[in-house]
């Protein structure tokens, strides 16, 4: 404990020794409690102990960490900074361990929780005996309907293993789980598959999941709307230039559509003409602006264009900055666009 102290960076391999005991000596045990309840400097180290240690603990020293990890999940100090996934995620299965969390206090942690990988470890320690069966086939039947499918796999799992009653209608399981279900002879058919434009939106923009009707609006155009979304996650997380031209070429193929809709008549023009039109801008008057901002950003980029189409100069690459900027106003655009543009 004093090697970590001073040199947390070496917390693993220490953490590796300690998980060799079958049972942690009490003098040692009690070091980490203090270290562990004590000033809050490294989240990673504190989540690699707790977890090397679940389970080692005398029922004394267990009970203390628990209820340290359950008040520090559900009643943080003034001034805790948020906990960082593989710190929370042990924190909430020494809370499931040690009894010390109450069932709508892990329920209400599950259905908040945003990070994928923490909602998934948090299932880990979760079993029948804990909360009683009618709670546990409740919790199982909600996370199969858990949009993370790495998730809803997991729960899919544990209603085979411990033969769970399936909740019907379940058509809306996650995909992943309805796979795993008919599989398995649980289900006939996994149906059609939903939109994936919604939960993408969500993710990119940082906004509450919607149910707007994608499939509907876009036709027989949806699956080519859908894979250039599927593209934009994956640079979102890689290449945050080409995620910005790219999203405003699905802006451009989500204005043309709109287009056809408020101008019927008439051929859809270059895109940027289309920002400025004065019909789409009375009707839309949050999108446009925005779009026309995100636009403007795109004839910036090198990946568009090597240089500016009026100065000539050489083009920059787009930073995350630039996106976070237009962030707010972007998901008030989309927000007005299901509020006014009927499926």
């Amino acid at each position: 404990m004093e090697v970590i102290t001073r040199h947390p960076e070496l917390a693993d391999s220490i953490c590796g020794y300690f998980e060799k005991y079958k049972r942690i000596p009490l003098k040692l045990a009690r070091k980490i409690n203090e270290y562990i309840c004590g000033a809050e400097l490294y989240h990673s180290v504190y989540g690699a102990l707790l977890r090397a240690c679940l389970g080692r603990f005398a029922t004394g020293e267990a009970a203390t960490l628990g209820k340290f990890c359950a008040d520090r999940l559900i009643r943080p100090r003034r001034g805790s900074i948020p906990a960082q996934p593989n710190y929370k995620e042990s924190m909430i299965a020494w809370g499931l361990a040690t009894k010390t969390l109450s069932f709508a206090e892990y329920d209400n942690l599950i259905v908040k929780e945003r990070d994928w990988w923490v909602k998934k470890c948090a299932i880990r320690q979760l079993n029948e005996a804990l909360f009683g069966p009618a709670s546990y086939a409740d919790l199982i039947n909600r996370l199969l309907r858990a949009k993370e499918g790495e998730v809803s796999r997991i729960a899919a799992s544990r209603l085979l293993q411990d033969r769970i009653k399936l909740v019907t209608p379940y058509g809306d399981v996650e995909g992943a789980a309805k796979r795993t279900l008919k599989a398995a002879g649980v289900i006939k058919s996994v149906g059609q598959p939903g939109s994936r434009i919604n939960e993408i939106l969500a993710y990119i923009l940082d906004r509450i999941r919607t149910t707007y009707d994608w499939k509907k609006f876009f036709g027989k155009n949806h699956r080519h709307a859908e894979l250039i979304m599927i593209f934009l996650k994956k640079n979102r997380e890689t290449n945050i230039d080409a995620f910005l031209v790219q999203l405003d070429s699905y802006c451009d193929f989500l204005i043309a559509e709109i287009y056809k809709r408020l101008k019927p008549a008439k051929i859809y023009p270059k895109y940027g003409h289309a920002l400025k039109d004065a019909t789409l801008g009375s009707a839309l008057p949050n999108m446009m602006a925005v779009l026309l901002k995100l636009h403007n950003l795109r004839l910036q980029s090198t990946t568009a264009h090597p240089r500016g189409l009026r100065s000539g100069k050489p083009n920059r690459r787009l930073k995350h900055r630039d996106f976070y900027n237009i962030r707010p106003d972007l998901a008030k655009a989309f927000d007005e666009f299901e509020r006014t543009i009927a499926p």
